[in-house]
């Protein structure tokens, strides 16, 4: 509420306002729906050992490729992960990335 009426006042004021980025979520069973252990180990993974492609990720993960291909894309649509292309690998291999140390849940009263 308070970032609204931050934003509310840069309008009407016409001064520029960067938003706080995050993804929000209207229950506490949504933000279930996407942490689930699966995909909370996948990120932790990415953060500590930094796979060079999603195919490693899914091997580390000791997971299916098309079961860590589509929860990549879940994080990743979410901001959750970051995925770069690698140009110079022979099958251009997609690199996935964590920018942060901490997930905040923050729940308003």
């Amino acid at each position: 509420l308070k970032e609204f009426g931050q934003a509310f006042e840069a309008a009407h004021k016409r001064t520029p306002f960067k938003p706080v980025r995050g993804s929000y979520f209207t229950s506490l069973e949504a933000v279930r729906n996407l942490l689930t252990p699966k995909r909370l180990a996948l990120v932790h993974i990415i953060k500590e050992k930094s796979p060079k492609s999603i195919y490693w990720l899914a091997k580390l993960a000791e997971r299916s490729f098309p079961s860590v291909l589509k929860d990549v894309n879940v994080l990743s649509k979410h901001g959750l992960i970051t995925l770069t292309k690698e140009k110079e690998s022979p099958r251009h291999a997609v690199h996935p990335s964590v920018n942060y140390s901490a997930i905040n849940l923050w729940i308003s009263l």
